[in-house]
């Protein structure tokens, strides 16, 4: 008999382990809340998933609800910080330590060369909560809340069906848009701008056949990154913001307008910093830490032995003297590029790349360019 009530209550339990498993969603998408917002859009090889009922998020998901991510190749982790706590994810050993080293066995996983981490044991560590949703389009939505939602998960979800199909409308717009028919050119040819003028650059040349590119934005110039975030958000597309320490200090609430909106802080240097670069980086790691209570490995800086040097202990993206266009970067057929670009470039860029087919991907401390 007791061998039996045992069986059924396993029974039970696989039950409402398999109804606790969302449905995937029509289309290739799934969302991050906040509270009582939607701040992410996730697709492609970033979907949440689940295995041994335990529902896996992209690392960088975390940084929404300040918690920051940090990727060391060197070490083979990822490490989640705030100001009270640390949980350092071993990706070879499958463990993870917090800030008393005590050790559990509980792995991060990697798909499709993103690293993922458990979402709801990830969040607890830190005092946030995580419960996984299902839109009424069967859409997965992670919901993270701090304490400060006025919501309850039911009452969410339903409230936010409108802006999960108004999301979901773009993203298919996007995927079904058709190939515009070229156009004979009748202008009379201009100068050619200079090289960090994206998509400016005239070429007779007709674009080779080949998958499309896939693009990583880099966006830098503090004085007139809110005019690029506006049109991200309004695009909908992923990107990091460069900041020099000088524009941390000058702009701190675009600092934080930025990452509450889901996006990812890297650093630069201004080009007139005559200090060695890592006493610039150390300087504006310092000023962000102010700012969020966290810094970044994430750097974009002028292409030299000195910024090599520090690839050990950042991660560190290349700022040629020559920029890439856009009108190049949508002919690199196959490849995966960063685009470094401000506000007065984006807009022209970016009509370029969609009207090339091209793919945007969020520059992580994991992504390889060709």
């Amino acid at each position: 008999m007791r061998k039996r009530l045992l069986h059924l209550l396993l029974c039970a339990a696989l039950v409402l382990s398999l109804l606790a498993v969302p449905t995937a969603g029509a289309s290739n998408l799934a969302f991050v809340a906040v509270n009582d917002t939607i701040p992410l859009t996730l697709s492609g090889g970033e979907l949440p998933f689940y295995s041994n009922g335990v529902c896996y998020v992209p690392y960088t998901v975390f940084s929404s609800v300040d918690i920051y991510p940090v990727y060391s190749a060197t070490a083979n982790t990822v490490t989640l910080t705030d100001r009270s706590g640390r949980l350092v994810y071993d990706l070879g050993g499958g463990t993870v330590t917090d800030e008393n080293n005590t050790t559990q066995p509980m792995g991060a996983a990697l798909r499709n060369g993103i690293i993922f981490l458990p979402a709801a044991y990830s969040a607890a560590h830190f005092g946030v909560q995580c419960s996984v949703l299902t839109s009424s389009g069967g859409y997965t939505v992670v919901r993270f809340t701090t304490g400060s939602q006025v919501y309850d998960d039911g009452l969410f979800i339903t409230k936010a069906e409108n802006l999960i199909a108004y999301r979901v409308e773009q993203y298919e717009s996007a995927q079904s848009k058709p190939e515009q028919p070229s156009q004979p050119d009748t202008s009379t040819p201009s100068t050619p701008q200079q090289p960090n003028q994206p998509g400016t650059t005239p070429d007779p040349e007709e674009p080779e056949e080949g998958e499309p590119v896939t693009v990583h934005l880099a966006i830098t110039d503090g004085v007139t990154m809110d005019q690029s975030l506006a049109l991200l958000q309004t695009e909908n597309l992923p990107a990091v913001f460069f900041f020099t320490e000088q524009e941390l200090l000058e702009r701190p609430y675009l600092v934080r307008q930025i990452t509450v909106a889901g996006y990812p802080i890297g650093l630069t240097v201004d080009d007139a910093d005559n200090r060695p670069l890592e006493e610039a980086l150390r300087a504006a790691n310092h000023a962000l830490d102010g700012i969020l209570g966290r810094k970044t490995l994430l750097c974009l800086l002028p292409e030299t032995a000195e910024a090599a040097a520090l690839e050990s202990r950042y991660c560190v993206y290349y700022q040629p003297s020559a920029r890439l266009t856009a009108t190049a970067a949508a002919k690199s057929h196959g490849e995966s590029v960063l685009l470094i670009c401000d506000s007065t470039q984006l807009s022209a860029g970016l009509t370029i790349l969609q009207e090339a087919e091209a793919s945007f991907a969020q520059l992580t401390e994991t992504t390889v360019l060709s």
